[in-house]
């Protein structure tokens, strides 16, 4: 689903005591994070912005990314930021090059439809594994269902309509959801 605010990251920790955090970027481009970017804070996808942030400074690290922001001056002040979405506005985002390239943001939430099993439910997460990124759906009652963001598993996706069209592999249904 288009949201207005797209979703670049998520609070982890504080790192140290000087009000360092310790983020989880949400997408493949961490040159975004630069001095001065005007940060939103929100509960999940698709809520609201609670607050805003600007940006200090930003470092690599093979844990995530290191951030310090304005007015976060103290690791009390960094950790109530824990668990909390970081946004950008949907006019700062970067532009996309492929036809196949989707914001992280627009994904979280549209429904997933196999075409031999029917809806299979939300997808809740995305997870950067390096090779491809792997699609966590959820449906109430039923165990985390995984797969790869592959063409030649995603026939469509339908953002005016909020749903993403599949072909899972023979066998993947089952693995995780029984027959």
């Amino acid at each position: 689903m288009k949201q207005p605010y797209l979703l670049i990251g998520v609070c982890l920790r504080p790192h140290g005591v000087n009000g360092e955090l310790l983020i989880k970027s949400l997408g493949d481009d961490d040159t975004r994070f630069q001095q001065g970017l005007l940060c939103y804070v929100t509960e999940d996808f698709g809520t609201k912005p609670l607050s805003s942030l600007r940006l200090k400074s930003a470092r690599s690290t093979p844990r995530g990314l290191l951030l310090e922001f304005d007015g976060i001056d103290t690791r009390e002040k960094a950790k109530a930021l824990s668990g909390r979405y970081l946004a950008v506005s949907r006019d700062d985002a970067a532009e996309l090059n492929d036809a196949f390239e989707f914001y992280y943001g627009d994904l979280l939430g549209m429904w997933v439809i196999d075409e031999r099993k029917g809806p299979l439910g939300t997808v809740r997460d995305i997870m950067d594994t390096g090779t491809a990124d792997i699609l966590v759906v959820k449906n109430e009652g039923q165990p985390d269902l995984l797969f790869p963001f592959l063409k030649s598993i995603i026939r469509q996706i339908d953002q005016e309509e909020d749903v993403i069209h599949v072909i899972l592999p023979a066998g993947l249904y089952e693995l995780y959801r029984g027959a």
